[in-house]
């Protein structure tokens, strides 16, 4: 019998930038189906629900690639309408975003990539870490986030959604910092900005959307 995994996203389905890397990892006898906190939005309605300069900010993007910020406040209720809409089509669902999310209530296990992430590291131990984020919002709640695990901790701002050029610029500044591991703690990086990461640093990268998939595949297998 053909498996089924629910992927959930933040923004807008479908996710032409994670959903297919993600595929590539489970293979073709397992199915996708998406949904999407920010479907029945438009931008311009969107835009309006941005978050003011307090509280936990979220990024993602729209169908057409266009990057938003919204409150996790907002977000929380309409991924979990999203995750009721999947439960009866789906045997595992996938949030597909590393921030931090309460339990959500479910009928199918939910796999959620901020613990995915912080227990890989943890298990690894660096001495130094490197972390990518999308806004400068989020640095003072990763540094706070990862600074319970590994002892040195720099963030390096770049949004997933933007120009490689600034990527590449984020990084080298990390590899001068001294990273010898890094996280790339957004489910918007992709393959492609790991190598990237990668070329400069010349350390280990670890990639959400990656260590998702590959979690995924071993439930299902």
């Amino acid at each position: 019998m053909s498996r089924v995994v629910g992927a959930v996203t933040i923004g807008q389905t479908p996710r032409h930038d994670v959903i297919p890397e993600i595929q590539a990892v489970l293979g073709a006898e397992i199915s996708i189906v998406q949904s999407g906190a920010l479907d029945p939005f438009t931008l311009e309605e969107v835009r309006a629900l941005a978050p003011g300069t307090t509280g936990h900010t979220l990024v993602t993007r729209m169908r057409d690639g266009t990057e938003v910020k919204l409150g996790k406040d907002f977000l929380v209720p309409r991924v979990q309408e999203c995750i009721h809409e999947l439960q009866n089509r789906a045997d595992l669902i996938l949030l597909l975003c590393t921030g931090s999310f309460p339990r959500m209530e479910s009928k199918r296990p939910v796999l959620y990539p901020e613990h995915v992430l912080y227990n890989t590291v943890r298990s690894i131990e660096p001495q130094r870490l490197g972390v990518l984020t999308p806004t400068s919002e989020q640095v003072a709640l990763q540094c706070e986030r990862w600074h319970k695990i590994v002892n040195e901790v720099v963030v390096e701002v770049v949004s997933p959604y933007g120009e490689l050029e600034e990527l590449g610029s984020a990084t080298a500044r990390l590899s001068r910092a001294g990273a010898d591991l890094v996280v790339m703690d957004c489910i918007g990086y992709t393959q492609v900005m790991k190598e990237i990461v990668r070329e400069h640093t010349r350390k280990p990268v670890l990639l959400a959307s990656s260590l998702l998939a590959h979690l995924a595949a071993e439930f299902l297998s």
